[in-house]
């Protein structure tokens, strides 16, 4: 049986061309991790014969950073031909892959630009693939839009690297303010309750997280995979579309930062607060 579920995105690799901190891949921890093509065609020909997502999201780290992302879109639509498909960039690396508004134009694919950041020379490079993203609107009739990760930024753990904490609030208030409560993922194979506990298995490996009993509920959180049966794998949805004790990792209040894009590894500058309740666009803005 081939279950419908509202939504799937599938991070393909950690490395980014900016290193955020506060990111729910951990890319600003300098994570190596890249599916290969393979590994990608093939838990997606898996899945296909369990579940159907309305809308797939293709994320990274940075997805025009992967050497093959024409081939994970052109793979996603053929294991997935009636999905609302969307890759999500920050646009610095779209000169990566020159097919790609061609693929995007020909599966019916959309694109959605994530700001980050106020900072000038970061502006002037978004500044850049707006242009080249509005060309591609007008060319190939392509999809785009335009993301706020500016106002609706905020961290989901206490601490830094290796001092990484939990919050371990309270559950429902946690997922009640979360961004991710619909954002199931595909990582390793599996499907995962949302981005933050389907990576931190990543970020623990390369801190050491196992080695605080504080992290242990969360780390012993395995998601799902293809060995479940079809009952088990509809409890687990539905479980997942709702508050889990993990969501205890997350904080009950959110408080939204300008954050620090330049963040390499571990040795976080001192960031800014945010104050102000919404953000500026720039003067920029995609056709729906």
């Amino acid at each position: 049986m081939v279950m419908t579920i509202p939504y799937l995105e599938m991070p393909i690799t950690h490395i980014c061309s900016i290193h955020c901190d506060g990111c729910s891949a951990y890319s600003n921890y300098n994570i190596k991790q890249t599916v290969s093509l393979s590994d990608a065609r093939q838990w997606l020909r898996e899945w296909s014969r369990r579940i159907e997502p309305v809308q797939f999201r293709v994320l990274g780290g940075e997805p025009f950073l992967h050497p093959n992302l024409p081939e994970i879109i052109l793979s996603v639509r053929q294991f997935w031909p009636a999905a609302h498909i969307q890759i999500c960039t920050n646009g610095l690396n779209l000169d990566r892959h020159p097919l790609v508004p061609f693929i995007l134009a020909q599966t019916n694919t959309s694109l959605n630009l994530s700001l980050h950041s106020r900072d000038d020379a970061y502006l002037v490079r978004v500044n850049a693939a707006i242009v080249r993203i509005n060309g591609w609107i007008a060319e190939f009739g392509i999809t785009a839009h335009l993301g706020d990760n500016i106002a609706k930024w905020n961290r989901f753990y206490k601490g830094i690297g290796k001092n990484m904490e939990p919050f371990e609030g309270n559950v429902l208030t946690s997922w009640k303010v979360c961004h991710s409560q619909h954002c199931c993922n595909l990582i390793e194979n599996r499907l995962w309750k949302c981005p933050q506990i389907g990576n931190l298995h990543f970020v623990s490996n390369k801190f050491g997280l196992h080695e605080n009993p504080r992290w242990t509920k969360y780390l012993e959180y395995k998601g799902i995979g293809l060995e479940s049966t079809d009952d088990e794998l509809q409890r687990w949805c539905r479980a997942r579309a709702g508050p889990e004790s993990v969501c205890e990792m997350c904080p009950t209040e959110l408080e939204n930062y300008e954050k620090d894009i330049y963040n390499v590894n571990f040795d976080l500058p001192k960031v800014d607060r945010y104050e102000r309740p919404g953000s500026q666009r720039h003067g920029l803005a995609f056709d729906a």
